[in-house]
């Protein structure tokens, strides 16, 4: 079968979803050891979704393999939610859930999804014959049930009593899959009403698609429950423009003869529309969200970017300078505004909650806690906390590298948390909060810490240092954890042992332009904090010039600034430029030395000191003077300065200033080296 790119792109958008909500089902279903009944029938919904979807692409292994876990969820459902072994399950319904992440990654990247399902097959029929084999006991009522459970079960007579609703919904132009979709909606409304019938009839037909596209889908229903949940499960659904919910009388010639009720005497029948008026007014509703390539909105936010220096260019023109134009001024302030506000939209747009990837931790901890044979739980923190979508993507890595270093290098064994009167369990806390312009992610454990000595010993026996012990603070040592080849693993293992890992975190959190730091003490456990910028795309930034040159610093770096006390410079042994401020000492490193100006302030008397937090240390850079703050739109350094410039290694990019010059960005995390 062929097919276009935009079906290919919806396909993979909505089913990942899927698969994304039905690895959390069984992730929080394995923690109590069951599934309740509505997380059953979810499950079924999610894989017939993906089965018919795949069905229609010509998927053919994947349409295979999740038609199988459907099948054995309908035998569940029929059983009245009862399962032998839900460990069991949780396992085949995780490993689908690979196979077909991994089918999906192939298509993707323009392979052919040639992967055999067939071994996952083979298992799920086992389970299907070991549970066909159990005599099934005889129910004479409905399942026990939950307050997240639909109604209780009800005879045909008792729910033709129940109030009656006409639904009508129409889907976007060019969705696709309208049948799909539908099938989506009546089983989700199917958890909450009592009796269904729906146009078309039969969803599986050949002509349901564009029957659908054509007519609109339409739903009778009777339901007990208030309409405002029904209009809730709608709004939830993807790519639909528009839809009613209206009730109906019970004798309306619209309803399907299945769904009529017998006739009431007059007064009841007028009180029954009277109250089923009251409760719910016709209500027609417009769902108030839609999908967008991100390409479209990283093209959009470089058109904002560069509308917000053009601004600039333009009301800060040297030409305008000592002219008073009020009206040109007036005009100038409200283009500052409205620049402002769209700034701030546009941004917000591509705002995510760190739950994308905070939950992807879970399927991490659980697997990993697996392989090690330790008792894990994952706490999760501010999860709603918001950044960039850039970010997000590239935190994923680095949070994968600190969650699995946690568990197998972190946590103890269970016998050596119960030998040290630790909980057998041990907890890993994942937190994210904001921070002003910034925002703090946080991974502690309560595991056994690190013993800044023994980091100390291992780094100079891999040749990684070369100072005294005495030189070296705990923060420091610490911060050896990072570096390339280091590891306090004597055996390598799957997770760890390699010493790639946490310099992998380091390298990964410098390119987001963040700052990562530890804590941690022996036997209590360690943290590891994390701090990055809301968005890549701008930057809170403090002006400082070097001679005739303007540098941003990065004010998620800057601690202070300040003149210097001469009295308290001197050099080190190595001939290293230090300063002494209350009681600590800091290393000096001159820009104009770093980037070779010649034309600067060379006397530390006539220059200003702002001490900078790198990821590994704290110290001092002397400029000339400072201007002040500056929000400023991060651009790449010019390709070519990047084949020319001999050393780029302090600079992260460079954004244009409101007179048209050009400012470099300074990466505060690439001085440090000089600072050493």
């Amino acid at each position: 079968m062929s097919y276009d790119d935009s079906m290919l792109d919806i396909y993979f958008f909505e089913n990942q979803k899927l698969l994304e909500k039905l690895e959390n089902l069984m992730l929080c279903g394995e923690k109590g050891s069951v599934l309740s009944s509505s997380d059953i029938d979810e499950v079924f919904r999610i894989m017939h979704t993906i089965k018919g979807a795949s069905s229609m692409m010509s998927f053919d292994n994947l349409f295979h393999v999740t038609h199988s876990v459907e099948d054995l969820f309908s035998l569940i459902r029929e059983n009245g939610g009862d399962c032998p072994d839900w460990s069991d399950i949780f396992d085949i319904v995780l490993e689908t859930i690979d196979f077909v992440k991994n089918e999906f990654a192939k298509i993707q990247n323009g392979q052919a999804n040639d992967g055999d399902p067939q071994w996952l097959i083979d298992k799920i029929e086992e389970h299907l014959k070991f549970m066909n084999r159990k005599e099934e006991a005889p129910r004479t009522s409905c399942a026990p049930r939950t307050s997240e459970e639909p109604a209780p079960c009800t005879s045909d007579t008792d729910a033709l009593q129940h109030p009656c609703y006409k639904i009508k919904l129409a889907f976007e132009p060019d969705c696709k899959m309208e049948h799909i979709r539908a099938v989506g909606i009546a089983n989700a409304l199917n958890k909450l009403c009592s009796k269904i019938m729906h146009i078309p009839e039969n969803l599986d037909a050949e002509t349901a698609c564009s029957d659908i596209a054509e007519n609109g889908f339409t739903a009778f229903v009777r339901t007990m429950e208030n309409p405002d949940s029904i209009k809730q499960l709608i709004n939830e659904e993807l790519f639909i423009k528009s839809f009613s919910v209206i009730p109906i009388d019970n004798d309306n010639e619209e309803l399907p003869e299945s769904m009529r009720a017998p006739k009431l005497p007059a007064a009841a029948k007028s009180s029954a529309r009277s109250e089923a008026s009251q409760s719910s007014p016709e209500i027609i509703t417009k769902q108030n969200f839609i999908s967008v390539n991100v390409n479209k909105l990283d093209s959009l936010m470089d058109l904002v970017g560069e509308l917000v220096t053009t601004e600039s260019m333009v009301t800060r023109s040297p030409d305008l300078a000592g002219l008073h134009l009020n009206n040109f001024e007036t005009a100038a302030r409200q283009l500052q505004s409205l620049t402002s506000e769209l700034q701030g939209i546009v941004m917000s747009i591509r705002m995510l909650p760190v739950s994308t990837i905070f939950f992807k931790m879970q399927r991490i901890a659980r697997d990993t806690s697996k392989k090690v044979k330790k008792n894990i739980n994952l706490v999760l923190v501010g999860e709603e906390t918001e950044v960039d979508k850039n970010i997000i993507d590239s935190l994923s890595d680095p949070l994968m590298h600190l969650i699995r270093n946690a568990i197998d290098h972190g946590i103890e064994s269970p016998e050596e948390r119960i030998k040290k009167g630790k909980p057998e369990q041990g907890q890993i806390k994942l937190e994210a909060k904001n921070t002003g312009e910034d925002v703090m992610i946080v991974v502690s454990d309560d595991g056994k810490g690190l013993d800044y000595k023994q980091i100390i010993k291992k780094a100079k026996e891999k040749g990684l240092i070369t100072k005294s012990g005495s030189e070296i603070s705990e923060k420091e040592a610490f911060s050896y954890i990072f570096m390339p080849g280091f590891s306090t693993k004597s055996e390598v293992t799957e997770f760890s042992g390699r010493g790639v890992g946490m310099d992998v975190v380091r390298k990964g959190i410098e390119k987001l332009g963040g700052t990562i730091s530890v804590d941690s003490a022996v036997d209590e456990g360690t943290t590891i904090s994390i701090r990055i910028p809301l968005t890549l795309a701008i930057v809170d930034g403090m002006q400082l010039t070097v001679g005739p040159l303007i540098f941003i610093a990065p004010m998620i770096s800057i601690r202070e600034s300040f003149v210097p006390d001469i009295k308290n410079v001197f050099y080190d042994p190595d001939g290293n430029e230090r300063i002494m401020i209350r009681g600590e000492c800091y290393s000096i490193v001159r820009l104009h030395n770093f980037f070779g100006i010649e034309d600067a302030k060379k006397e530390m008397a006539e220059g200003i000191l702002i001490m900078i937090d790198s990821d590994i240390n704290t110290f001092c850079i002397l400029v000339d003077k400072i201007i002040g703050e500056q929000q400023v739109v991060v651009k790449p350094l010019p390709e070519y300065i990047q084949k020319k410039a001999a050393n780029l290694n302090g600079l992260s990019g460079c954004t244009i200033l409101g007179d048209g010059k050009i400012s470099l960005i300074l990466n505060v995390n690439n001085l440090r080296s000089a600072s050493a």
